[in-house]
């Protein structure tokens, strides 16, 4: 089975004008739902052309703007022994749509990780907002405590010194007591040897009374 290759397939076919004779398709457009059996004339050629045009100016860049493979109607008739029939969806086309359905399906679930993924950011976000605001709350109040603390270390302080001037009197009241014990010690003991000596006068001057009474007898 001999095919006509040409060098650029669709520009040659449109600038030879072919007669209605039959063509056959080679296998590189079975991609396009057509087998090597398909035999097209000039004007099926030339309908599934401005078929072709209308697909490529819509761009098929979005899955819902190119119909399915399956429901693109050919614009050409299947001419085969006499008989006209309508070409059936190929496996390639069939395997087309499958993914297709599949890379929509996976761009929706990733659609809606991605929608939940900025959602949970979202709650990270609020939470650490709001726990921003409860930290610095609470850092107002350690600064309140620290400054009361503060306070009451000044307080403390102060009261120390209060304590250690008390003390310094309280040892030089203990220091006067002590010297005025011993000033006591000393006039006692002056006291006792006046009496002492007082004693000694008594005696002596008994001593002399009875002497005198002696003699008168």
């Amino acid at each position: 089975m001999s095919y006509y290759k040409p060098d650029h397939v669709y520009d040659a076919s449109l600038a030879l004008n072919v007669p209605d004779d039959l063509w056959e398709i080679p296998d590189t457009l079975n991609c396009l739902g057509v087998n090597e059996t398909m035999f097209f004339t000039q004007a099926n050629i030339d309908a599934f052309v401005q078929q072709q045009d209308v697909v490529m100016e819509n761009g098929c860049f979005e899955f819902e703007a190119c119909p399915e493979p399956s429901k693109v109607p050919m614009g050409t008739e299947l001419y085969s022994g006499g008989q006209v029939e309508l070409p059936s969806s190929s496996p390639s086309s069939t395997h087309s749509s499958e993914e297709t359905e599949a890379t929509l399906r996976t761009d929706k679930e990733l659609s809606i990780t991605l929608k939940r993924f900025t959602s949970t950011i979202n709650q990270f976000g609020i939470l650490s907002q709001t726990l921003g605001t409860k930290i610095e709350g609470l850092n107002s109040r350690f600064d309140n405590m620290q400054h009361g603390l503060e306070n009451m270390d000044r307080h403390l302080s102060s009261i120390e010194h209060r304590m250690e001037s008390m003390e310094h009197r309280m040892d030089s009241l203990y220091q006067g007591m002590e010297s005025l014990e011993a000033k006591f010690k000393t006039v006692n003991e002056y006291l006792l040897e006046v009496i002492r000596r007082e004693q000694m006068v008594m005696r002596e001057l008994g001593d002399l009374a009875s002497r005198y009474h002696e003699r008168d007898i």
